[in-house]
């Protein structure tokens, strides 16, 4: 009786409120599903990565209920390998696209290499039968060669960014064979993460490094060399480079 007392004295705007909150549920369990089925997970494994009881990952993922919070609704989402992101329209904040500042990264590495001979792809979906759609950020084609560009606002988890960055890799050298053309040669495929030279990430760099520097050991003068000077060849190996906080110069991490 509570709850239909307290919708009965709903306000015509409260009341529309109420319905956009279970639409946007439907529409976030409908997603939630697509991303467990992607990882092959059944409900009750996917609700123990969340902790959260599988009563409720079910109505998660009915979307039936807009009353849940946001920690859960990123709990599972993290549980799929995703993460909950959000926005309010029209307010000044949303004045800009939400990913504004990674736009204006994806444009620096794109001016950078410009002057290299670089043809840029942003947003290139490099493999189609991964697991997940997430395009990579810049792709970037001279001649034979093939360089990704993996840009980092921020990380929530290192661990499955790196596992990312892998089949990544593996995902482009397959990219560009699919684009040989008769008998030329096989491409060259490497890259680098760009990650935002902020605080929180500078620490987290610093605190695995030697992590990072087994995974990214190449240099990243050498890469800046390669982007911005047509006649230097693009290294073999990955390197880290960092992005200014204000989003308008490349230089390179130390991670000696």
């Amino acid at each position: 009786m509570g709850r239909r007392a307290a919708a009965a004295r709903r306000t015509p705007p409260q009341a529309a409120a109420d319905r956009q909150a279970v639409e946007l549920a439907t529409r976030l369990g409908k997603m939630l599903r697509d991303g467990r089925r992607r990882r092959r997970l059944t409900q009750a494994q996917a609700c123990a990565l969340a902790g959260l009881s599988q009563s409720t990952w079910s109505q998660l993922e009915l979307g039936r209920d807009g009353r849940y919070t946001l920690a859960t609704w990123n709990r599972a989402a993290t549980a799929v390998g995703s993460s909950l992101r959000a926005y309010l329209e029209r307010t000044s904040a949303a004045d800009a696209p939400r990913d504004a500042v990674h736009l204006r990264h994806q444009e620096l590495v794109i001016r950078v290499a410009k002057p290299g001979g670089w043809k840029a792809l942003p947003e290139e979906l490099i493999d189609r039968e991964a697991r997940t759609s997430r395009a990579a950020d810049v792709v970037l084609r001279r001649g034979r060669e093939y360089a990704i560009k993996e840009i980092w606002d921020w990380f929530d988890d290192l661990g499955a960014a790196l596992r990312d960055w892998t089949r990544r890799l593996e995902a482009l050298e397959r990219y560009a064979i699919a684009r040989m053309v008769g008998d030329e040669p096989l491409p060259r495929t490497s890259g680098c993460w760009v990650v935002r030279s902020t605080e929180r990430t500078r620490r987290l760099v610093h605190e695995h490094r030697a992590l990072l520097r087994a995974r990214f050991p190449g240099s990243g003068h050498a890469w800046l060399r390669a982007l911005t000077d047509p006649r230097t060849p693009m290294p073999a190996e990955t390197a880290l480079l960092w992005i200014s906080t204000d989003g308008t110069r490349l230089f390179p991490a130390r991670l000696g």
